[in-house]
């Protein structure tokens, strides 16, 4: 077989029409459909069911489709592995990030790896940790950045897990805010006012809070769960809504003022543990290393 043959037989499983995968190939029509009927004689199964308007997959055609995206993946990535050890490309990156630490880790240091590398071709890809997983065995991302340790990413046996440091979990909210005045914090204090968490916060965090998040206690005064920071810090100074958040995500609004982040006595010690994860079955590529190197840094 020919991998030929398993690339045309990919586009008319994706299609679902000769006609339109024949077109999207460049290629006439009965050339097509003799290089599906090479791959069924070879095979011995009947991969696709015919009729005048479509085609749909035997489950032949499935286990074909499942193991041949696989294989035309895994040779594209042998050729740019090998085009990079050459020199005959000057790298691409494709790079994924849950919300917080794509706006506090990754954005500001995009910029600077770039300027070391120009030529090195980034793409940000920004999504819920399961959703990069999945892209990550896709292999359509080289590498992503998530909290490791409370998602239990750190113990998948498929991935590489390599620690950023730490950040410490904070409330913060508006500097003028009720609360901001007040030499003691206690959880408690919290209820009077709207919340705003990340929504993907484990249930072991949770019971940490007791019932502080629960919508069906009876001072509950509402509770916002967030996918992307940004527009959460927008809010907090417009109005009394405390966010729960990573340090490092409020860093310059610490700084200027914007906001300030509140002494709870009874604040329990949690930690955003952050992680650059990778595939271990598959070899980083150079610009890969590279931009590995400058993070950790």
């Amino acid at each position: 077989m020919e991998l030929r043959h398993l690339k045309h037989f990919l586009v008319v499983a994706e299609l679902k029409h000769f006609h339109h995968a024949a077109i999207e190939l460049n290629l006439a029509q009965p050339s097509l459909s003799r290089s599906i009927q090479k791959m069924e004689d070879l095979l011995g199964a009947k991969l696709l069911e015919r009729n005048s308007r479509s085609v749909s997959l035997t489950p032949f055609g499935d286990v074909v489709v499942e193991h041949g995206t696989r294989i035309v993946r895994d040779v594209e990535l042998l050729k740019r592995e090998i085009q990079a050890i050459q020199g005959l490309e000057t790298g691409e990156l494709i790079v994924g990030a849950s919300a917080i630490p794509l706006n506090s880790i990754v954005g500001p240091s995009i910029g600077q790896f770039i300027n070391i590398y120009p030529h090195v071709a980034v793409e940000l890809k920004v999504g819920a940790w399961q959703e990069l997983y999945q892209k990550l065995c896709k292999a359509e991302i080289s590498l992503f950045i998530a909290e490791t340790k409370a998602t239990e990413l750190d113990q998948r046996e498929a991935v590489d897990v390599i620690p950023l440091p730490s950040f410490q979990a904070v409330f913060c909210c508006r500097t003028d805010h009720p609360l901001a005045q007040q030499q003691q914090i206690n959880l408690t204090d919290l209820k009077a006012f709207p919340l705003a968490i990340p929504s993907g916060l484990p249930t072991s965090l949770f019971e940490q809070f007791d019932d502080l998040f629960s919508k069906h206690r009876k001072d509950f005064s509402g509770l916002v769960k967030f996918e992307q920071f940004q527009a959460i810090k927008e809010s907090l100074c417009e109005c009394d809504l405390i966010a729960l958040a990573p340090d490092v995500s409020i860093r310059k609004e610490l700084a200027s003022g914007a906001l300030v982040a509140l002494h709870i006595v009874d604040m329990p010690d949690i930690k955003a543990s952050f992680s650059i994860v990778h595939l271990r079955r598959r070899p980083l590529t150079p610009a890969a290393h590279a931009f590995i190197d400058f993070l950790k840094q």
